[in-house]
Parts: C-alpha cells; sequence; structure tokens
C-alpha cells in the first residue's frame, strides 16, 4: 500500500475501520500508497463524534474477492492468449503488444492475491515476518506499481508505433526486430528507475502487536512534503504525461492519414487497403489509450482530492464511498481491456487462435 502514517494503524478498533482503511489504503501510485491522516481516520472511526456509515462487511468481502478472482482469471487468460497470438502472428507491433500483456499479467499475480488476504482478513497486517517478509514486501510493491508504468510507456510506444508507419513508411520498414526489443527493455528499465525509491520507502513496522508493509520516507525526508511531492511526479510521469503524448501522437496521424501525398502515386486498391489498414490499427490503438485512460480517471481525481483537497473528501457520504470504491475498481480493469481491443480489431492476431488454420 502507498505510504499511511503508521500511527493511523492503531486507530483500527473495529472491521468497519479496517474496511475504511482499505478503501483509502487503495490511494496509492496505483496499488501501494495512501496519504491518509491520523484526522482522517479519526473521522472514519467516530472519535470526533462523525458518522458511520452502514456497511455490510460480509457482502463487502464477498463481493471483492469474487470481483477479483474474476479479473484474476480474465487477466491470466486474455492476457497469456495475447502474449501467444501476438509472437505467432509476426506483426510488426506484437512484441509491443506482449509486452503491455506480460506487465498486465504480472500486475495481477503481484496484486489480486494480495487484496483477496486483506479482505479474507479484514485487516491490511501483512502475513509474513522478519527479513523473508521484507523482501516480499518490498519486492511486491515494487513490481506491483512498475508494471502499470510499464503498461503506460508501451501505450507511448503503440502510438510511435503508428506515427512512423503512416509518416515515415520507409523507416518503418527498416526498424528491426532488435530496435523494437531495446526500446521494449527501456520501457522497463525507465519505469524500475523511477519506482527504485520503494527500495527505501517500504519496510515493515509492528503496531499495536500487527506487521504492516508501510511507506515511510523517515528519516532520511520529511515523510508528509516528500510525500506529497513523490507521488504526484508519479502520477504526472506515469499516467498523465504519456496519455497526453498519446494524443498528440494519434493527432498527427489523424492529420496524415487526412493529407497523404503519396496517394496519386498507388493504385485505388492499394490506397484503399492502405487506408483501411492504418484506420483499422489507428482506431485499436486509439481504444486502448481510452480505455487505460477511463480506467484511470475516477481514480486520478480521487487521488488529487485526497492530496491536495482533503477537507472536501465527505465521510459520511455514502454515494462517495460509492465512488471510491468504484474509482479503484475500474483501475483495475485497465489489465483486462487490452486482450479485448486488440483481439477485436486485429485480424491477424485473432485468426491465430482459430482451431484448424494452417501453420
Amino acid at each position: 500500500m502507498y505510504p499511511a502514517k503508521s500511527e493511523a494503524i492503531s486507530l483500527l478498533k473495529s472491521s468497519l475501520i479496517r474496511s475504511n482503511l482499505y478503501i483509502f489504503r487503495k490511494a496509492t501510485m496505483f496499488a501501494n500508497n495512501t496519504s491518509a491522516n491520523d484526522e482522517e481516520f479519526k473521522e472514519l472511526s467516530g472519535d470526533n463524534g462523525t458518522c458511520f456509515l452502514a456497511i455490510d462487511h460480509v457482502a463487502v468481502m464477498t463481493s471483492y474477492i469474487t470481483i477479483y478472482s474474476i479479473l484474476l482469471l480474465a487477466s491470466l487468460t486474455g492476457n497469456t492468449l495475447l502474449i501467444y497470438a501476438s509472437v505467432k502472428s509476426n506483426i510488426r507491433m506484437g512484441l509491443i503488444l506482449a509486452n503491455i500483456a506480460v506487465s498486465d499479467i504480472l500486475y495481477s499475480i503481484f496484486h489480486f492475491p494480495r487484496e483477496m488476504v486483506t479482505h479474507i482478513k479484514a485487516s491490511t497486517a501483512f502475513q509474513l515476518q522478519g527479513w523473508i517478509g521484507h523482501v516480499v514486501c518490498k519486492i511486491c510493491t515494487f513490481v506491483t506499481d512498475v508494471t502499470i508504468a510499464v503498461s503506460t510507456l508501451s501505450l507511448v510506444l503503440v502510438a510511435a508505433d503508428r506515427l512512423v508507419a503512416v509518416v515515415f513508411p520507409a523507416t518503418y520498414i527498416q526498424i528491426t526486430v532488435k530496435k523494437r526489443r531495446l526500446l521494449i527493455l527501456s520501457t522497463w528499465i525507465v519505469a524500475m528507475a523511477i519506482h527504485s525509491p520503494y527500495f527505501y520507502t517500504f519496510r515493515l513496522e509492528t503496531i499495536n502487536g500487527e506487521t504492516f508493509c508501510i511507506s515511510n520516507w523517515e528519516p532520511a525526508f520529511n515523510h508528509e512534503s516528500t510525500h506529497a511531492q513523490y507521488y504526484t511526479a508519479l502520477l504526472v510521469t506515469v499516467l498523465i504525461v504519456p496519455l497526453i503524448t498519446v494524443c498528440i501522437l494519434q493527432a498527427l496521424i489523424l492529420v496524415k492519414l487526412k493529407s497523404d501525398k503519396l496517394a496519386l502515386s498507388r493504385t485505388w486498391i492499394a490506397n484503399q487497403k492502405r487506408m483501411k489498414r492504418n484506420k483499422t490499427l489507428l482506431k485499436m490503438s486509439v481504444m486502448i489509450a481510452l480505455a487505460f485512460a477511463l480506467c484511470w480517471l475516477p481514480f486520478l481525481v480521487y487521488q488529487f482530492l485526497l492530496l491536495y483537497l482533503p477537507n472536501s473528501i465527505s465521510r459520511c457520504s455514502l454515494s462517495f464511498e460509492i465512488f471510491i470504491q468504484f474509482a479503484f475498481l475500474f483501475s483495475l480493469c485497465h489489465c483486462i481491456v487490452n486482450p479485448c481491443i486488440c483481439f477485436k480489431f486485429m485480424h491477424r492476431v485473432r485468426i491465430v487462435l482459430k482451431p484448424g488454420r494452417k501453420r
């Protein structure tokens, strides 16, 4: 979970408070951070006379575990099939699509089981102790968030791939598999570099007899200010900037498609085939980016409210609690949308999975 003030854990006096902590601890760089403070938890717990929300915790637990199970199965199945089909189809951007699928599989493996345990135990306490627990705490949080960064950076590669194919077709043909692999490797290197502070900040701490995997910038830095700055930088660099970049690249592609100066040098049939292929691939890349943005937009809104306008968050509003729940669940769906979109728009990828096809 993203860094929560450790003192706030001591306010967990009932399963209701644990459930509410769970919601706020989802305020993570996607999966692992929260900036909730003591006062926020006191408001939720009713220590200052505020209200409790009537929540059926058994129903919540059952619902979440069912949703996690479905998402985990769908992600593993869909992304595994996408990796296989992308590699076998030999399409030029197949490696990039496979890279997104790999990152989504890793996200699902490292994230969903932990959250299932959290709901079953009705506690965010970490289950492993000692040095093994410290290592698992750091690695799980690190890998989970790195995979999301890899996905967004890969979306930029997909858009850039389409731009080069449309604007510089001669150059596009010269891009070798080795160069594509280096580009894919760069997404992992950049993502790991961005999240490298996790190996310092995430640690196990024992509070009131329970062990928690939390993030704390102290003693090297002031936790509150450093967390806010770093988390904002993560949101901008990992989500906002890549999505804006994708939008710009796709806009350039649309402009180029409307002003194809080489159209007169090709036959009508060749122009039609080229335009159909480019439009299909562009539509696919737009849909992937749009779906990813829609999955994360409610979560981003909540995160910025939590960071910069915490007083605007209603503690006793059932509708706002539902919004938080859906914002979090929508963000989880990013790991299953890519296979659906790719199989919908890419015939060469889809046909690989058809039984009885010629090899």
